[in-house]
């Protein structure tokens, strides 16, 4: 029926403002932000590829806490090793730190008290480690990037892949973009990019184009929304598990691989 919206919707920005104030005082105070990218995603995938992921993760989160309402993604992040590719946007780790500040005052306001942060762009990773240790505990910070990355790529070796050069653009994301959005890939445009372990300091300092002329970390070739599924629901679980484990904690703290 036009007009209407899904029951269940957590995303803040397709609800009215009485809608959300409706939640919250119905006990739904916890805020979820994804932190995302607008960057190049090689030549088969959109630049929003790492904000089209993270909302879906963002959307899986909030449901599985129960208490919680999706805020809209942080679309741009620190992308500087993408900006030879055209159309990458990429913003210093203060401005986003500053991003991630101005969420948090906008949203105590009206009542919110625990908010849930996590990024589905590895660039982000280190600024919300340094984000996290300037915060109060009402905000949990997952910055743990080895574990992300273990959960996408373990996703994809019950398929008999191993992409050592990912990932990015790889199998991992191209799948999830295949079971979440498959109108956006360019299947015609598929190809493999750089396939070995990433050297990631000389990649920082030169820039990714150096390293991969397409921008692909990986072999992205016979992705399919199946692999999607799997990657989806274990980087779901290992989400939920890491904000679980804090919130079980007296002092919630950063989940981290220190």
């Amino acid at each position: 029926m036009i007009g209407t919206k899904p029951v269940d919707e957590v995303r803040m920005w397709l609800m009215t403002w009485q809608e959300v104030e409706g939640a919250i005082a119905a006990g739904r105070r916890t805020a979820v932000i994804a932190v995302g990218a607008s960057e190049q995603h090689g030549p088969h995938l959109p630049e929003a590829t790492d904000n089209l992921i993270g909302e879906s993760l963002a959307c899986r989160l909030a449901r599985s806490l129960g208490d919680a309402l999706v805020a809209p993604v942080i679309p741009v992040g620190c992308s500087d090793h993408h900006l030879d590719f055209a159309g990458t946007l990429s913003i210093d780790a203060d401005l986003l730190m500053a991003l991630l500040d101005a969420y948090l005052a906008s949203l105590r306001r009206h009542g919110f008290t625990r908010f849930i942060v996590f990024s589905s762009h590895g660039g982000n990773f280190p600024v919300l480690a340094e984000w996290r240790r300037r915060q109060p505990t009402d905000a949990v910070v997952i910055s743990d990037l080895g574990g992300q990355v273990s959960a996408m790529l373990g996703a994809v070796r019950r398929f008999g892949r191993e992409d050592l050069g990912g990932p990015h653009a790889d199998v991992t994301e191209t799948a999830l973009m295949l079971l979440l959005r498959p109108d956006l890939v360019r299947e015609d445009l598929v190809e493999v990019g750089w396939v070995d372990p990433v050297p990631f300091v000389e990649m920082l300092d030169l820039g990714l184009r150096k390293l991969s002329p397409n921008g692909v970390l990986g072999d992205p070739r016979a992705a399919t929304a199946e692999m999607g599924k799997a990657v989806f629901e274990s980087v779901a679980e290992f989400l939920v598990s890491s904000v679980r484990v804090c919130l079980g904690e007296k002092r919630p703290r950063e989940t981290t691989n220190a």
